[in-house]
């Protein structure tokens, strides 16, 4: 009878050891949660009469209990600027996975229900809104119901940060050059309002040679914001001032010219970039003002990649970005410089062709190179580079004339420019240097002949006879 009453007893532990009762599978399960910061998209109404509604913004959780903010904007049709923005609080729940999410934006109220993942990256469902009004009473933002949305979870933009700086225009003429730069980025602690400070510091300097590239600045520390996956930056000098802008400032809407910068995945890391013109730059190495990128002194594109040495890293490299020629008397024997043209990335590049093209209407800059197979002069047809392969492209400048035909000397700038173009149609890219130099007309006959007087030995009486003798 003892054996017997004994067997239950190890059934059970047996069953405990092996895994079998339940409590020791829910146990192990990472909970959900909704802590942080989210960027909301929402599908517009149907009937075309708004867009937009919840942007990004962060979120706290007690228990199933949610809290929080985000930014808000609330569109009409064919207004580029929002009829109802700010910032919306945010209630709701969570349990299980199951969302809800009560978000009141001025007068409308957007009602989020749906579904958390099981990582807590992302969540969706439907949602709906009552009718809004703007500021001044008008309409802005119609009722709906059953309508998609979408949230996708953050990342903190904390870590060091490594990419570069693209010129495509302003005062201090540096189109289409690259600058590296690296730094690090802070993002202060989740407080659940619509948004985040972010503090950091900006380098130009390149750790071999101690020395910079950029002429605009050096190092620059940053201070701004992160809602959602949209950055804006200020860049400030080591005395305070405001040296530029990363990211269409809040409340622009697109006057300054700049466009919004994302922080988004790209090539498998979080990188901050924009669709177009997304930093601007006025400084006493490039001036200008910060009015807008027409009168900036640079502006163009930016990739900050966080935590990743590679992300930013284009595929193909010019160095130098760009040349410059020292001044040249017209019809003098020619000059040449190189650039080299590189394969950076893992993988061959395949149907690259180079172009060079003259902004006068002489051909006072040409090319050849060594870039198809064999080192070969490419000749304008497509070719490719394995992995870290390069090759060398020569560009000769001779100068011809100092303008476009047709015009009078006295209206001919001394400066001559051409444009070198690297075109990757298998991967949509496309890369420029710029080369530049200046063409010097020769001295006239009388001036030319007193020149060659002067330069010469000659004493105070022998100056008549050899003045006449010219």
């Amino acid at each position: 009878m003892k054996r017997l009453a004994i067997l239950p007893i190890l059934g059970v532990l047996l069953l405990s050891a092996c895994g079998g009762g339940s409590s020791s599978s829910t146990g192990t399960q990472v909970p959900l949660t909704l802590v942080g910061n989210w960027q909301f998209t929402l599908a517009p109404a149907p009937d075309g009469s708004f867009q937009g509604g919840p942007q990004g913004g962060f979120l706290l959780q007690t228990g199933g209990a949610v809290t929080g903010a985000a930014a808000y904007s609330v569109y009409l049709p064919n207004l580029a600027y929002p009829c109802n923005s700010g910032s919306a609080s945010v209630t709701g729940t969570l349990s299980g996975q199951a969302v809800t999410l009560n978000v009141t934006a001025g007068t409308q109220t957007f009602t989020l229900t749906g579904t958390l993942s099981l990582d807590s990256s992302t969540m969706s469902g439907t949602y709906t809104s009552n009718a809004g009004t703007a500021g001044d009473g008008s309409p802005c933002g119609t009722a709906q119901t059953g309508l998609q949305w979408s949230a996708a979870s953050v990342p903190p933009l904390t870590g060091t940060i490594q990419g570069s700086f693209h010129s495509s225009g302003g005062a201090a003429g540096l189109d289409e050059q690259a600058f590296l730069v690296s730094g690090a980025f802070t993002q202060a602690a989740d407080t659940g309002a619509s948004n985040a400070s972010i503090t950091g510091n900006l380098s130009f300097l390149n750790l071999a040679s101690n020395l910079s590239d950029y002429p605009c600045f050096t190092s620059a520390s940053v201070n701004g914001q992160i809602s959602g996956d949209v950055v804006t930056l200020q860049i400030v000098g080591s005395d305070g001032s405001t040296l530029g802008q990363i990211g269409a400032p809040i409340g622009s809407n697109g006057v300054t010219g700049l466009s919004t910068v994302n922080f988004a995945v790209s090539q498998g890391a979080y990188v901050l970039n924009g669709a177009g013109p997304s930093y601007m730059v006025a400084t006493s190495g490039c001036p200008g003002n910060l009015a807008s990128t027409s009168t900036a002194g640079d502006f163009g594109n930016i990739c900050l990649a966080l935590n990743s040495t590679s992300a930013c890293q284009q595929p193909i490299t010019l160095t130098p970005s760009a040349l410059t020629f020292p001044a040249q008397v017209l019809g003098t024997p020619p000059t040449t410089q190189t650039i080299t043209l590189a394969n950076v990335s893992g993988s061959a590049i395949s149907g690259l062709t180079l172009q060079l093209a003259n902004d006068s209407g002489a051909t006072n800059f040409t090319k050849t190179d060594a870039c198809a197979v064999n080192g070969a002069p490419s000749q304008g047809q497509p070719f490719d580079l394995i992995p870290e392969q390069s090759c060398a492209v020569m560009i000769t400048f001779a100068p011809q004339e100092t303008c476009a035909a047709g015009l009078p000397p006295s209206k001919c700038p001394s400066s001559l420019k051409a444009t070198l173009t690297v075109l990757s149609p298998n991967n949509d890219t496309i890369f420029t240097a710029p080369v530049s130099g200046n063409g010097v007309n020769p001295p006239s006959a009388p001036a030319f002949s007193q020149w060659l007087f002067n330069s010469g030995n000659h004493d105070s009486q022998d100056a008549e006879p050899h003045a006449q003798s010219y």
